[in-house]
């Protein structure tokens, strides 16, 4: 009695039902994934490429601003001069402050032009910048800041948001084929039966 009481339980666990049911929730934790107990949630393949995407978002927009922080191929360099500072107000009501900046072309005319990015730290005038420029278009000029941390972190967190992404898609994909393996071995079963 306990050993046939031991076969129909284990039949019920590997039956076509049980794998049916496994399968499913298989196949729905890798498409959108499942929340489990104690809150914790996890992303299906869906969500994994949403990550990914913003990542190579990420690591886009931090190259693109690294390559506005370089000298213009072809361009011309000079040392800039803080002439002038502007302040604006930000949405929160911060000062914000941005350099009005003058340099001597190779041709000896002067240009000045404002920075685009703002500082919550009042420049100091008088303080010198290296710029670049085109010699064609002065007034293009960009600042060529001896440091730039800023782009390169924010290609980093891109970089390891788009690995985490892969990573998870790669796994909910697993999840994907194997609960597809489950439901097709159920419905095998069920057609030999």
């Amino acid at each position: 009695m306990p050993n046939q009481i031991m076969r129909s339980l284990a039949g019920i666990l590997t039956g076509r039902g049980a794998r049916a049911a496994a399968g499913a929730t298989l196949i729905a934790d890798g498409l959108v994934g499942i929340d489990v107990p104690g809150g914790r949630k996890r992303t299906g393949v869906f969500g994994s490429l949403v990550v990914l995407a913003v990542g190579l978002l990420f690591v886009g927009i931090g190259w693109w601003w690294h390559g506005q922080h370089q000298p213009y191929a072809g361009g011309t360099s000079a040392t800039a001069t803080v002439t002038r500072v502007t302040s604006s107000r930000d949405t929160d009501g911060r000062t914000m402050y941005s350099r009005i900046l003058t340099f001597t072309t190779s041709d000896n005319r002067p240009v000045e032009f404002t920075e685009p990015e703002q500082s919550s730290k009042r420049p100091q005038v008088g303080s010198t910048a290296t710029v670049s420029y085109l010699p064609q278009d002065p007034e293009s000029a960009r600042i060529i800041p001896e440091t730039d941390w800023l782009p390169y972190g924010i290609i980093a967190m891109g970089a390891l948001a788009a690995i985490i992404g892969a990573v998870i898609f790669v796994v909910r994909l697993v999840t994907l084929v194997a609960g597809i393996y489950l439901l097709a071995g159920a419905a095998r079963r069920k057609v030999r039966q």
